[in-house]
């Protein structure tokens, strides 16, 4: 027996006599992910998530005086390879059993189950069908991904929902607010823009770059003079017509 299949084996062991994942990994001294991965491959199901019993309890006595304990196996030859087929034997049935609960054919059971009505059942396989057909497309190279069949529920609460959603509103409503406010022909900045609005620079210049990237304004790299600033700063300049910089910095810069 190879020492994966021993380590897969006493993990089998291990999770049998009610031990964690961590008590399991310190016990059979691997990694906690190590056993994660095992159990994960036999879909074993750990009775405990968290330690809860000491190096000293029972179950690690237990398990140290039982032939998980490389120190205490047999000393007959003949008896060791019994065992060690035996233990093939029932990880292989588990892992046969794992595979079963993941095809297809179980899938379509578990979809029919309790479905008695014969043309509901048709639109059922017929469905599923459809969509293996689809998958092993994919899996072949003949199409794209298969977009998600199930929309991924929001992790925020309904109140912070909510206030994003105000939020956003909000935003949208200033910019329009923003937009008729501007001639044709001027030019702002973000700083200007927030005097104008009475809101904060940040949220401002967010506003402009939505309406431009919408195609709302058009927006150009300019060296301006800037309140608070004795020398001239580079600022983005927004404005309803097609513009181009005023400065000549860029030709400064080349000479």
């Amino acid at each position: 027996m190879s020492n994966a299949d021993k380590l897969t084996d006493q993990v089998i062991k291990c999770a049998d006599m009610d031990m964690s994942q961590i008590e399991i990994a310190d016990f059979l001294r691997v990694t906690p992910a190590t056993v994660g991965r095992i159990t994960s491959k036999l879909n074993i199901t750990l009775k405990r998530k968290r330690r809860e019993y000491g190096p000293n309890n029972a179950i690690y006595k237990t398990a140290g005086k039982s032939e998980l304990n490389p120190a205490v196996g047999t000393e007959n030859s003949d008896e060791a390879s019994v065992a060690a087929e035996a233990a093939r034997a029932r990880r292989a049935a588990r892992e046969a059993k794992v595979r079963d609960q993941r095809s297809a054919e179980a899938r379509l059971k578990a979809s029919l189950e309790g479905v008695i009505d014969k043309h509901e059942r048709y639109e059922i396989t017929y469905g599923h069908c459809l969509l293996e057909f689809e998958k092993l497309q994919h899996k072949l190279g003949n199409r794209d991904p298969l977009p998600s069949m199930q929309v991924r529920k929001s992790t925020m609460h309904p109140s912070a929902v909510e206030l994003a959603e105000r939020r956003r509103q909000h935003g949208i409503e200033q910019g329009e607010h923003l937009f008729r406010m501007l001639r044709y022909d001027q030019r702002i900045t973000a700083s200007e823009g927030a005097g104008m609005l009475g809101d904060s620079i940040a949220r401002t210049s967010s506003y402009l770059n939505n309406m431009a990237d919408a195609g709302k304004l058009y927006r150009v790299r300019d060296f301006v003079k800037v309140p608070g600033y004795t020398k001239p700063q580079w600022r983005w300049v927004f404005s309803k017509q097609p513009i181009k910089p005023l400065s000549n910095k860029f030709e400064e810069d080349d000479t």
